[in-house]
């Protein structure tokens, strides 16, 4: 196994990890994968540094770009990841999911993300999870 393909396979997982416990999944279970220093709360930097973790994972030929070719890999692992919960778990964890696709994230249009991109793109992604707007990512952004 390759050192890119183990670090994809760990980034994919820190997305949608199944939760430990027996009951339902909670979208909530995404704050344990992105809160850094397990405080109960994502901040904007946690979001960056995680992005930034999950970029380097998928940049299999280290050129500083998701490719077409990468990001279907990219998607493929997260998919693969999200179809271990229930169908209705599924769709909102896809909500949540969707701001780090290859659409939202493309912002010039060229057809890859550069690293720049996918890491500017973590403001409109957290304000998009960020249900109360309070510039943080706790249990209240995540209604059952």
């Amino acid at each position: 196994m390759t050192k890119r393909f183990l670090l994809a396979a760990i980034a994919a997982a820190t997305l949608v990890a199944p939760a430990i416990a027996a009951d339902s999944v909670s979208l909530s279970h995404f704050l344990e994968q992105w809160d850094g220093n397990n405080d109960g709360v994502v901040t904007l930097a946690e979001i960056k540094q995680g992005r930034e973790h999950r970029f380097y994972a998928f940049d299999a030929n280290a050129d500083g770009y998701l490719d077409r070719d990468e990001y279907a890999r990219f998607d493929k692992v997260r998919d693969a990841g999200i179809a271990r919960f229930s169908p209705e778990e599924q769709v909102k964890i896809r909500q949540i999911a969707d701001g780090l696709t290859l659409p939202r994230n493309d912002t010039d249009g060229d057809g890859r993300v550069s690293r720049a991109e996918f890491i500017d793109g973590s403001t409109a992604w957290m304000k998009a999870i960020d249900k109360d707007g309070d510039g943080q990512l706790t249990s209240r952004d995540f209604p059952d």
